[in-house]
């Protein structure tokens, strides 16, 4: 596998609005690796989560990930060994307004030598938005 010249596995290749609203589908695509990477690997029980952030605690919180019917995982193999990762989060109504990001956790397979190939775990982000 591998990343397009001037990024890495988990870098943003189209990063979501600043602001959404319920009814809407926020939206983040991803350098990522093939997801059977990471199903090798029982370290990662989440491709994708939806996080809150918490002015009082000033920390990140789930509140959704990849077992929700409110959210999307989509890979795309490109060219050149390229994988893409698309997550949406189609927001629904009742949701608690605030600060928001996307999150995916992924692996990578990488040349150790030879003849041994290791499954490398990266993980990446959205900007935050507001909802």
């Amino acid at each position: 596998e591998n990343a397009p010249a001037g990024k890495t596995f988990g870098d943003v290749l189209e990063e979501v609005r600043p602001k959404y609203r319920e009814g809407e589908v926020a939206k983040v695509t991803f350098v990522g690796g093939n997801p059977r990477n990471s199903a090798e690997n029982a370290t990662v029980h989440n491709f994708l989560t939806v996080e809150r952030y918490s002015s009082i605690s000033s920390s990140w919180s789930v509140v959704l990930n990849d077992a929700s019917w409110d959210t999307r995982f989509y890979w795309s193999k490109g060219s050149r060994g390229q994988s893409n990762v698309t997550l949406e989060w189609h927001i629904p109504a009742g949701t608690e307004p605030g600060t928001y990001r996307l999150r995916y956790f992924g692996h990578y397979k990488k040349r150790a030598t030879l003849f041994r190939v290791i499954s490398v775990p990266f993980e990446g982000s959205s900007s935050a938005f507001q909802l």
